[in-house]
């Protein structure tokens, strides 16, 4: 009597793999293309700018190219774009409003030129001013006027000629500087007979040496000139007295 072999009982993990195994569902197989998904807006479209899309073909026509004289076909021509078009502003412009008047420069050009003239006369007066009140041109003065040679060719009462251009005072050309050892004036003089003019300069070589003069004398209008080199008193006199 022959015994059927029952089957051993599996492992249950065995077990379990097989029994997934058989109940996954069969594959699926498509015959045909999937249809295309839902596509949406770009954000640069609702910032107003133009949708970035792929280059786009025109037509411009056809053309017919020939092959050698044998016979003759006819091609299409199409124009692709390389950059996108020029991007749609997102407001409107506002019309109806006249542009601005500018004012011209002219006023502040004047004003600044006025300033600058005005400031270049009052360094002129004051150092005018500075040169009348100095001990030379004071001793000067004095000189002249006690001076008989100056009396006999300009007459007597022997003063400083006022300028109106500089607001009626007498008006010193040169410089006085005694520090640097060097004084050099020229100005205007008038008696009773007539008036000249007075050039007066005077150097010192040496820091602690006697100053020497090197000119002074008085031209008249008339051409006569006087010579006062030997009457002439040194700055230091000058500044001692």
């Amino acid at each position: 009597m022959h015994i059927p072999r029952l089957p051993l009982p599996l492992p249950l993990r065995r077990s379990a793999t097989f029994r997934h195994l058989s109940t996954q569902p069969p594959p699926t197989s498509f015959t045909a293309k999937a249809s295309p998904r839902q596509t949406l807006s770009h954000p640069e479209e609702l910032r107003g700018m133009p949708p970035h899309t792929p280059r786009t073909a025109v037509n411009k026509g056809k053309v017919d190219i020939g092959d050698r004289g044998k016979g003759r076909a006819e091609k299409e021509v199409f124009e692709a774009f390389e950059g996108p078009s020029r991007p749609r502003l997102i407001y409107e412009r506002p019309g109806g409003r006249e542009l601005p008047k500018v004012r011209g420069t002219a006023p502040f050009v004047i004003a600044l030129g006025l300033l600058g003239l005005g400031w270049g006369l009052f360094i002129l007066h004051a150092t005018n001013t500075e040169r009348l009140s100095s001990s030379v041109l004071r001793q000067a003065t004095f000189q002249l006027r006690n001076s008989k040679e100056v009396m006999a060719l300009l007459g007597e009462n022997v003063r400083l000629v006022d300028e109106w251009w500089a607001l009626g005072s007498p008006w010193i050309s040169g410089t006085i500087n005694l520090m640097q050892g060097r004084v050099d004036l020229s100005f205007r003089i008038k008696g009773s007979k007539g008036a000249g003019t007075v050039y007066f300069t005077s150097i010192r070589p040496q820091e602690q040496g006697a100053w020497r003069i090197v000119r002074y004398k008085v031209i008249a209008d008339d051409g006569q000139v006087i010579r006062l080199e030997d009457q002439a008193i040194r700055p230091e006199q000058k500044s001692t007295n």
